[in-house]
């Protein structure tokens, strides 16, 4: 792997991340950059300044519960508190808002436990992942809301490849725009990587990523 590049966010100048030039693998493709949210997800500072930046764009959207994916329930907690608030002068203020994370079977499908279903049936799910960059899991967990008879209200990422979903926008605080020369390939068809031969830099989790 090379040097990162640090890249700051064109929604807000006071958040970055890091994009690490290699070879990756993640569930769904490979990837050459890595961008690390590790400092936006876990930095109390700036998960309060994402969640600032993604509460904004659902100020008049009626949200009831956010379903926090990939390590991002810190923000979730922040946006919750954003869009209940005064500040926005939303259509949220001083509602409760709850967090939750689905649980995933061995098929991989995304699932909750029955004493959390209610926080999702014939509620308005604001979807929160760190990366989407094939639109593939914001896919599965639109399934997940709508099998719990709920009703996604919108899709937000830290990092997105893709600008819309089933014809809602997706709201991002980077694009694949922002790093220079990002791709995502489907894995074993695509990735010039593998046609070179050039082996694997590490596998990429919702958590991070594992050298290999």
């Amino acid at each position: 792997m090379q040097q990162p590049i640090r890249i700051i966010s064109r929604e807000n100048k006071r958040l970055y991340a890091d994009a690490i030039p290699g070879h990756f693998a993640t569930n769904h493709s490979h990837i050459n950059y890595y961008i690390d949210m590790s400092e936006i997800k876990h930095n109390m500072s700036m998960a309060l300044e994402a969640a600032r930046s993604i509460a904004f764009h659902f100020s008049m959207v009626s949200v009831d519960t956010i379903m926090c994916m990939e390590g991002t329930e810190y923000i979730g907690a922040y946006i919750a508190r954003e869009l209940a608030g005064s500040s926005l002068n939303g259509m949220n203020s001083g509602k409760d808002i709850y967090l939750v994370e689905p649980d995933s079977n061995v098929n991989g499908q995304f699932m909750f436990a029955d004493n959390l279903r209610h926080m999702i049936e014939h509620r308005n799910v604001l979807v929160l992942v760190n990366t989407a960059s094939t639109g593939q899991t914001l896919s599965q967990t639109r399934e997940c809301v709508e099998y719990y008879g709920g009703r996604v209200a919108g899709y937000s990422a830290l990092f997105s490849n893709i600008s819309e979903l089933d014809g809602k926008p997706v709201i991002s605080l980077f694009s694949g725009a922002d790093f220079p020369h990002y791709h995502n390939f489907v894995r074993g068809k695509d990735c010039p990587a593998c046609a070179a031969g050039t082996p694997l830099d590490a596998i990429v989790t919702p958590r991070g990523y594992t050298k290999l």
